[in-house]
């Protein structure tokens, strides 16, 4: 397994850190979110039952998509496993970064501190990222250069293939010819970028901390990465086909710095999201070091969203694309 410690360390990110689907219609959504004080009461009733399956849901609007009738992963996780007699408990709240989540954490703490729970389910670090975009970013470079690529076939496969969904998957894979250290050297600035990354695994870090304080080695906490944010760029989260002023988040960074090539745009979010899932194993490989006694499970759902049909908007799966994640998901 690849030393992830050695080659956090390398990268110089903070030193003491250590890793059949069914379809809907949108119409036919029904989100089976609660308010808090009810589905507090809910969970509160019935986690002393020795037959339930505990889960915390904690994190941000995967878990927590703020349009009524549009199925979230909570949804369709938990719909997935009711074969496990779960009982759910819902704290997850659109937008909020890690560190929101942290210093929101009473409620978590209150009911792993005092109730059997046998599952946490995190989801966590899309809005430490994104919104922050414009920092990541070097300003200047607006063209894939050549250098950005080991085969050049490859490159010039995709510059004859026309914008949208199919030039997308080639991107996603093609992305092991892309030639990380240019092009990261080039596009990144790594001061800010490994600021943005060093507080995700804090939080993170502080979140095992707690979990490992009243877990036991049947306990498991669940991180997902992100599917890559190709196919909607610019569109926002809407309601009765009316735009919400939520948004978008990807593309005004791209048009602000003039960054309107495809494949430029397309490697940007391929390589953060990649880096974020290495930071995923990262953090893993930490609560090893540690000695933390739960278990840790890293679900990738990177290229399983692979069209256009899956996304309701900029960032965020329809009710289709969350069901198609949760097949990835067993408790």
């Amino acid at each position: 397994m690849e030393n992830y410690i050695t080659n956090y360390r390398r990268n110089n990110f903070n030193n003491n850190l250590y890793e059949s689907i069914n379809y809907f219609n949108e119409s036919d959504d029904e989100s089976l979110h609660q308010p808090l004080i009810t589905n507090a009461f809910l969970f509160r009733r019935n986690a002393n039952n020795a037959n339930t399956l505990n889960v915390i849901f904690e994190g941000d609007s995967w878990l927590d998509y703020p349009i009524p009738n549009i199925l979230d992963l909570y949804d369709t996780i938990s719909d997935r496993n009711q074969r496990l007699n779960l009982n759910s408990l819902h704290l997850a709240k659109f937008g909020e970064t890690t560190t929101d989540m942290f210093n929101d954490k009473a409620n978590f703490v209150q009911y792993i501190s005092n109730y059997r729970i046998d599952r946490i389910y995190f989801s966590g670090g899309g809005n430490d990222v994104f919104p922050q975009l414009g920092a990541i970013l070097n300003p200047g470079i607006t063209r894939f250069g050549n250098n950005f690529f080991t085969n050049q076939s490859k490159l010039n496969d995709l510059r004859n293939t026309a914008s949208g969904d199919e030039l997308y998957k080639k991107c996603i894979l093609y992305k092991r010819y892309l030639n990380t250290s240019a092009f990261e050297s080039a596009l990144f600035n790594s001061t800010n970028l490994n600021g943005i990354f060093n507080t995700i695994a804090t939080n993170y870090l502080g979140f095992g901390s707690i979990v490992n304080s009243h877990s036991t080695p049947n306990t498991v906490f669940y991180m997902h990465t992100y599917d890559y944010p190709l196919y909607k760029l610019g569109v926002r989260p809407s309601l009765l086909n009316v735009s919400l002023p939520l948004g978008p988040w990807i593309k005004p960074v791209f048009d602000r710095l003039q960054i309107n090539d495809e494949i430029l745009r397309c490697y940007i979010i391929i390589r953060l999201l990649d880096k974020f899932h290495y930071l995923l194993n990262t953090i893993k490989a930490t609560f090893i070091c540690r000695g933390f006694q739960f278990q840790t499970q890293i679900i990738d759902f990177r290229g399983l969203l692979d069209g256009s049909q899956y996304w309701r908007d900029e960032i965020h799966p329809n009710s289709a694309g969350a069901t198609r994640l949760s097949t990835r998901v067993n408790f």
